[in-house]
C-alpha cells in the first residue's frame, strides 16, 4: 500500500461525493487558498467528533488564516448531511465510499490492537463526558480505518501530513494554524521579492 504524500509532495486529487449528492473535485478546495483536509474514521467516532468540534469552535481563526476546512468521510449522503447538521458544521463534508482517497493519502486500516490501544483509554473517557462527542454507532465508516489531517497549499503541495499513530492523536488546532501562518509569511516574502515596476 502507498505510504501517501509527504510534506513537499503534490497532493493527490480525487472526485468525491458532496453532501447534496453531486460530485466534486478535491483540488477545487485548494485552487485559490490553502485547504485543511480532515479524514474521519466514522461519524460516531468520539475522537473524530472531538477533532471536528474543536475545528468548529476555531472556525474564525481558520477563516482569518485564509484556509478552507474540508472533512472527508465514508458514509452515504444522508449520513454525511446528518453529521454536519448535528454538529452545526460551517464546512463541507465530502464522501469517499470506496476509500480511494484514504488510500491515496496513505491512511490505512489497522488491527484491533492499534484501534483499542491502552493509550486511548483516558482520551476515550474524556470524549464520552461531553454529550456532543460521546461514542455513537458505527455510522458512515470503518472501525479499523485510521484518520489523518493534511494541509495543502494553493499550489497543490502538501505542507502538513499527519497520519494518526493512534485513533486519538489528531493534531491540535494551534499546530494547524502555525502551518497556515507560515504559508502566509511565505506568500508575503514571495511578493516582497518581486521586482517593482516604477514606470
Amino acid at each position: 500500500m502507498s505510504a501517501g504524500p509527504q510534506v513537499g509532495d503534490p497532493a493527490p486529487d480525487a472526485i468525491l461525493l458532496a453532501g447534496g449528492g453531486g460530485r466534486v473535485q478535491l483540488s477545487s478546495f485548494w485552487k485559490e487558498r490553502p485547504a485543511v483536509l480532515v479524514f474521519l474514521r466514522y461519524f460516531g467516532c468520539p475522537f473524530c467528533q472531538m477533532h471536528v468540534v474543536k475545528l468548529r469552535e476555531d472556525q474564525q481563526l481558520f477563516r482569518d488564516a485564509g484556509a478552507a476546512v474540508v472533512l472527508v468521510g465514508q458514509g452515504s449522503p444522508e449520513e454525511g448531511a446528518g453529521f454536519c447538521q448535528r454538529k452545526h458544521l460551517p464546512f463541507p463534508c465530502l464522501l469517499d465510499g470506496d476509500k480511494s482517497a484514504y488510500r491515496a493519502y496513505g491512511l490505512r486500516r489497522r488491527n484491533l490492537a492499534v484501534v483499542v490501544s491502552p493509550r486511548i483509554a483516558v482520551p476515550f473517557v474524556r470524549a464520552n463526558l461531553n454529550p456532543e462527542t460521546r461514542q455513537r454507532g458505527l455510522e458512515g465508516g470503518d472501525f479499523f480505518q485510521m484518520p489523518g489531517t493534511f494541509i495543502v497549499d494553493a499550489a497543490g503541495i502538501v505542507r502538513l501530513a499527519h497520519r494518526n499513530r493512534t485513533i486519538a492523536d489528531s493534531p491540535p488546532n494551534h499546530a494547524l494554524l502555525d502551518v497556515l501562518a507560515g504559508l502566509k509569511v511565505d506568500n508575503t516574502s514571495d511578493r516582497s521579492a518581486e521586482p517593482i515596476d516604477r514606470r
